[in-house]
């Protein structure tokens, strides 16, 4: 497969601004709550004493770090299976059609070449004709599950 392009560095910037806010945002509220200790009454993180309040905040700016650290892993691990791409193309299929031989195809990468190239199977070399293709429905899912659960690879 490919690496991840264009639109998953905007979210990247996203991200950060996130992370960047909720951070200012437990500080902030930290610090309300130290200079303010009455005010509390509805507060979401409880504690007994100024020590316990430092202890739940320093815990959750570590956990909020370690989240967004986990994220930006996971996106530099990104990479689509190469059994989802066309044989091609090497994009991810939209519409996988099987040829008798067995071999998976982008239909409109095959069809291309089979007028322009000629009416043999690419991989094979077998002789090809249009008529011949069968709409791979189970790799379909399988793509369509893959892109639900990825997102991001649908701008690949």
């Amino acid at each position: 497969g490919r690496s991840s392009g264009i639109n998953a560095e905007y979210g990247m910037s996203e991200e950060v601004e996130l992370q960047t806010l909720l951070t200012k945002l437990l500080i902030d509220d930290l610090e309300r709550r130290k200079s303010n200790p009455e005010a509390g009454s509805d507060d979401v993180i409880e504690a007994e004493d100024p020590a316990e309040l430092e202890s739940k905040y320093t815990n959750h700016l570590d956990t909020l770090n370690k989240m967004f650290a986990e994220l930006d892993d996971r996106r530099k691990k990104r990479d689509v299976p190469d059994y989802l791409c066309g044989k091609i193309s090497f994009e991810i299929m939209k519409d996988p059609v099987t040829t008798p031989s067995g071999v998976t195809y982008e239909r409109a990468n095959l069809e291309e070449h089979l007028q322009r190239v000629g009416h043999f199977d690419p991989l094979t070399r077998e002789p090809l004709k249009r008529e011949k293709l069968i709409p791979n429905l189970a790799m379909k899912e399988v793509i369509e599950d893959f892109l639900e659960k990825n997102p991001w690879a649908e701008y690949y």
